[in-house]
């Protein structure tokens, strides 16, 4: 036999028969439709929403307002001695809702005055700042710590010349989504 011949059939022979060699049935090539399942599978995986934090949703919580303890010294406001305890004392109620990235917004009414709540949720801490809707209300912030699926904590307000300052322990409860 010619060497050149022998060159080209085991050029041809080569080729032909590594692509007749079987793949082992223990490693199935997948078919096309498998690859396509694959992909959707992976696709829907990928659109399964993440979980929302513990916190997002709306919370309701009740407070009683008290005269909040002022240290009188020499020098001080003596209007401080003088306040009515009985003005901005007493029930109140805060309703709030949080968002997925722990932002907080919502309403106060009661013994503080209505109006406005806005904060943030970091840490499983709810810091707020009540913001009166008009002159008669208090000014306060809230802080508040993770207790269970609500919040725990207090709440401590000033009238804007600060002749009247309350404090008030709040229990926020989760509301039923």
């Amino acid at each position: 036999m010619n060497p050149s011949r022998i060159t080209l059939a085991f050029a041809f022979a080569v080729p032909f028969g590594a692509a007749s060699c079987k793949t082992p049935a223990s490693d199935p090539a997948p078919s096309p439709s498998a690859a396509v399942a694959s992909a959707a599978g992976s696709a829907t995986a990928k659109l399964v929403a993440p979980s929302k934090p513990w916190f997002s949703g709306g919370f309701v919580g009740e407070y009683e307002a008290k005269v909040a303890t002022v240290e009188i010294k020499v020098g001080a406001v003596k209007e401080w001695t003088k306040g009515d305890p009985k003005l901005s004392s007493g029930p109140g109620k805060l309703s709030l809702q949080i968002d997925d990235a722990g932002q907080v917004s919502g309403t106060s009414e009661g013994a503080l005055g209505a109006g406005h709540v806005s904060g943030k949720v970091e840490d499983d801490i709810l810091r707020a700042q009540l913001s009166p809707a008009d002159d008669t209300g208090l000014h306060g912030v809230l802080i508040a710590s993770r207790a269970g699926d609500g919040f725990k904590g207090s709440i401590e307000a000033s009238s804007g010349d600060s002749l009247r300052v309350r404090t008030a322990a709040i229990e926020l409860k989760k509301l039923a989504n």
